[in-house]
């Protein structure tokens, strides 16, 4: 008998709301929210969208774990990258941000500034590497490579502090494209892996898969994108110098693979295809020995999906199956065949 009086308190409340959701609806709908860049944004808009943001990234990176941020490889290769795709918006130790940045909406933060009161740690990882919406900072060009994404959080925790000139050298200020990174010639620089060993074939075979997004790299991606045929065919003969650096002979576990494999585990040997003088194969001997580990630890956790012309076959020789739940390798090999090969 009571039922209908109780409807009808409660009525008001739900017409009140729907004829809310329905404002909300139609409102953007008549045109009468003022999006022009030219007048700015409101201050309760920063504000909402700035603390949310902000409580988004510090929610979803509440469980990552920050590994070492100290080594001098790592930085390097973040000053290069930061260099390539993020000082012209945020400036760095040896320029301000350009222009066009300051008329952005929202602008982006200078981060000279910024970084000197903020640690960075796995919030800035986060925000590296997924971008935020509603401004222009966007993801990663990898979301597979978090070895970069550390890297450039390893650099932006000592970049409020460095002088022009360590910037300068660090980035590769002082030298123009490809060589700013792999030296002139391609020898490397102990962050970046070495193209001088490689043939020119090899090389124009990557390039051409880290433009077309199939290989997994961030920063190459980043590099190579806008490249033409004739530029990658360019670079390719120029740093593809295919030098020889031999391997001292020895009993290890590195040179046992190497030469024979692990025949227990149907695992190919190294040397079959990488010294082989196949030119469509990178060559080993004299590589980076960070970046072989790094590639090696790619291939066994992602199989197939690290990308490349070639990874099928390598995938096939590592016996990295899809039934498998981890690579055959274990940390102590890969270690052991860096060692033999790297420099």
């Amino acid at each position: 008998m009571k039922s209908g009086p109780a409807k009808n308190k409660y009525r008001p409340y739900v017409v009140g709301a729907i004829g809310g959701v329905m404002a909300a609806a139609i409102v953007p709908l008549t045109g009468l929210i003022d999006f022009d860049a030219s007048n700015g944004q409101w201050g309760i808009t920063d504000w909402f969208f700035g603390t949310a943001a902000q409580q988004s990234i510090t929610l979803r990176s509440a469980s990552l774990g920050v590994p070492d941020l100290d080594d001098v490889a790592g930085i390097r290769r973040g000053a290069g990258h930061y260099e390539l795709v993020c000082a012209t918006c945020h400036g760095s130790p040896a320029r301000a941000p350009e222009q066009f940045a300051d008329d952005l909406v929202p602008p982006p933060p200078r981060l000279m500034e910024k970084m000197a009161n903020w640690h960075p740690d796995a919030r800035v990882f986060w925000t590296v590497k997924h971008g935020i919406k509603r401004s222009a900072m966007p993801a990663w060009p990898s979301q597979m490579r978090d070895d970069e994404v550390w890297d450039m959080v390893a650099f932006l925790n000592v970049m409020a502090a460095m002088p022009a000139a360590e910037y300068t050298d660090l980035a590769g200020l002082d030298r123009a494209g490809c060589a700013s990174c792999h030296g002139e010639n391609g020898e490397g620089n102990g962050a970046a892996p070495r193209l001088d060993i490689q043939s020119p074939e090899y090389l124009a075979a990557a390039l051409h898969a880290f433009r077309q997004g199939t290989r997994e790299s961030g920063t190459m991606i980043a590099a190579a994108s806008r490249l033409t045929d004739e530029e990658i065919a360019r670079l390719s003969a120029h740093f593809g110098r295919r030098v020889e650096v031999g391997v001292a002979a020895s009993e290890t576990l590195g040179a046992e693979i190497a030469a024979r494999g692990l025949p227990d585990r149907d695992v190919a040997a190294c040397d079959a295809c990488h010294q082989a003088g196949r030119p469509e194969f990178p060559r080993l001997a004299g590589q980076d020995r960070d970046y072989l580990v790094t590639q090696l630890e790619l291939f066994n956790e992602h199989g197939v999906e690290r990308g490349g012309n070639l990874a099928e076959i390598m995938v096939r020789a590592l016996r990295v199956l899809p039934q498998m739940e981890e690579g055959p390798l274990t940390h102590e090999e890969i270690e052991a065949l860096a060692n033999h090969y790297g420099r």
